[in-house]
């Protein structure tokens, strides 16, 4: 009765975790390039990757007298020969793979934008307003195409796209974080190796 406990318990600690987010947030702001903020998290747990986070030095440690130990000759092993894949196969499986993952995450992956600020400015006017139409239809396509293949998650009014005729630089900010369950990136790479075996195994038929 009490292995029964265990299995349900370890079953229920199992489903809470794959069923935590795992995400990726980046901000950027153009005039401070420095100040770039991404970082990964995984349930309540951070992972910053940039800025990277000051650790302590620690303190040297006393070194102990080394004793002259004779050094062996490492014996030569002879090493098996690996597969090298042609690039026509590379490509093979790059596309197969490739394929599985942009498939499962076009259902899974969630993207939310929490601003997307643009200034459009050159030196000239006629360049800003020219500048400033090509911005505008890009981005209508763009966020048409990312809608349509992905789960995107946002309000018209974070997307701001404005022209400035006084600046001479464009300018802009962006906020926004890519995540996806746990569940669903355990999936998505157990499908990725069944791809690659299944490839490996039918360049080895080939061969033979």
């Amino acid at each position: 009765m009490v292995a029964l406990y265990i299995i349900a318990g370890t079953a229920a600690l199992l489903v809470i975790l794959l069923s935590f987010n795992a995400s990726l947030y980046a901000a950027f702001d153009s005039p401070s390039a420095d100040e770039m903020n991404i970082y990964a998290k995984i349930g309540f747990y951070k992972i910053y990757i940039t800025p990277e986070k000051t650790q302590k030095p620690r303190k040297a440690k006393r070194t102990q007298k080394t004793k002259s130990v004779k050094q062996k000759e490492p014996e030569k092993k002879e090493k098996k020969e690996k597969k090298k894949y042609s690039v026509p196969e590379v490509f093979a499986l790059i596309k197969d793979v490739g394929a599985a993952l942009l498939l499962r995450c076009k259902k899974h992956l969630k993207v939310r934008i929490y601003s997307l600020d643009v200034i459009i400015a050159a030196d000239e006017a006629e360049k800003t307003a020219v500048l400033y139409g090509a911005a505008v239809s890009s981005a209508h396509c763009l966020f048409e195409f990312l809608s349509q293949n992905f789960k995107i998650h946002t309000k018209y009014k974070n997307i701001k796209i404005i022209p400035d005729f006084l600046k001479t630089e464009c300018e802009f900010h962006v906020s926004v974080k890519f995540y996806m369950r746990l569940s669903h990136i355990l999936a998505l790479l157990i499908a990725s190796a069944f791809r690659y075996l299944k490839f490996a195994k039918k360049q080895k038929q080939t061969i033979n």
